[in-house]
């Protein structure tokens, strides 16, 4: 049985952006009985991610991007990150930077599976426990589709 870890990235604090962390801590209440699941909550997209997925078979994160598709979920594999461009700062990385060193420091540690589940959003600066109306009204979608996309994948 793969062992997966689902990561859900955002501010819970700030109206849209928090989606990652909403569908990850529902994800969660439903693969209750899943052992070879992890959960995680994430404030930050950085480095510090690493760590985390390593000694993974699969690695899918959950998160928010600025988008006209409000509710679309945009998927990117492995190679999809690996032909990202890397950021240049050591302070601050982002996923394909996270992605190549990780490849690079600890080849066989690293999932062989990774999976960026990017929801498109409209508001994520406006503090608010709310959703856009929009985000809101295709939330039960969303939830469902990476819901499906982690039963598959586990199998």
């Amino acid at each position: 049985m793969k062992k997966i870890i689902v990561l859900g990235i955002g501010n819970p604090y700030l109206k849209d952006d928090r989606i990652g962390i909403k569908i990850v801590e529902d994800l969660e209440k439903f693969f209750i009985n899943g052992e070879n699941i992890i959960f995680e909550v994430f404030y930050s997209s950085g480095i510090e991610l690493l760590d985390c997925i390593l000694d993974y078979d699969c690695a899918i994160f959950i998160d928010s991007i600025i988008s006209e598709n409000i509710g679309k979920i945009n998927y990117l594999g492995l190679e999809d990150m690996l032909s990202l461009p890397e950021t240049t700062s050591p302070h601050s990385t982002n996923f394909s930077t996270m992605v190549k060193l990780g490849m690079k420091i600890s080849p066989d540690r690293m999932p062989k599976e990774i999976l960026f589940c990017a929801i498109g959003i409209r508001d994520p600066f406006t503090f608010s426990d709310d959703f856009s109306l929009e985000l809101e009204e295709s939330y039960l979608d969303i939830l469902e589709t990476i819901k499906d996309k982690i039963k598959y994948l586990s199998t």
